[in-house]
């Protein structure tokens, strides 16, 4: 019969479960996997599981590396594990330095994704850039002065705002719309926070 899935069973008795296309499964201390020209495919088949149609999720890693990465959505198959960090830059003279941390990065998604993501080699890299505040929070504002609450700013998200897209967009209409959001307490992204402590909202990973 032909093995599906091998999953491990985190209860009481541990051990492996190994499930069948039939419908079966079978349970035991350990596993052996001998599969002759398919070894190549073991690594194979657990795409979907990283693909954004499923329930993987963004995720993010706080430390050394500070590592984030989101499923498999532009490249078929691939899914993309970034490094936060850098150097600043001018956003009109974009520097193409070199790549950082890849051994660490390779360590990384070998050891979190358990040997089902191929880390021997990447397939693509690249620099990207975004725009960070002081205290890597989002800056959600009127500008105000002379134009009061006719101009909503949304920027400054720091490497970390697209996983919020949805609900920040959502923000910025109510903000045009009603000039103000329901329901959200947005103290915490004024523009104005650094004039008081340009560290502001600081925090201690």
């Amino acid at each position: 019969m032909e093995v599906k899935d091998i999953r491990k069973d985190n209860g009481v008795n541990g051990g492996v479960w190994v499930y069948t296309s039939n419908g079966e499964k079978f349970w035991g201390k350990k596993c052996v996997v001998m599969v002759g020209a398919w070894t190549k495919k073991i690594k194979e088949g657990n795409e979907e599981k990283y693909a954004i149609g499923g329930d993987f999720s963004t995720f993010g890693c706080q430390g050394g590396p500070h590592i984030f990465g989101t499923p498999s959505l532009e490249y078929l198959g691939l899914m993309k594990v970034m490094v936060h960090g850098g150097y600043p830059c001018d956003e009109h003279k974009r520097p193409w330095g070199p790549v950082m941390v890849l051994e660490s990065l390779k360590e990384w998604v070998e050891e979190r994704m358990s040997g089902m993501v191929d880390s021997r080699a990447l397939v693509a890299t690249q620099l990207c850039m975004y725009s960070m505040t002081a205290d890597e929070d989002f800056v959600i504002d009127f500008l105000g002065g002379e134009f009061g609450k006719d101009v909503v700013m949304g920027g400054g998200f720091s490497g970390h705002g697209f996983k919020m897209g949805p609900v920040v967009g959502r923000i910025l209409a109510d903000l045009v719309l009603t000039r103000e959001a329901k329901g959200v307490e947005l103290k915490h992204f004024r523009i104005r926070r650094f004039e008081e402590n340009p560290q502001r909202n600081v925090k201690d990973f």
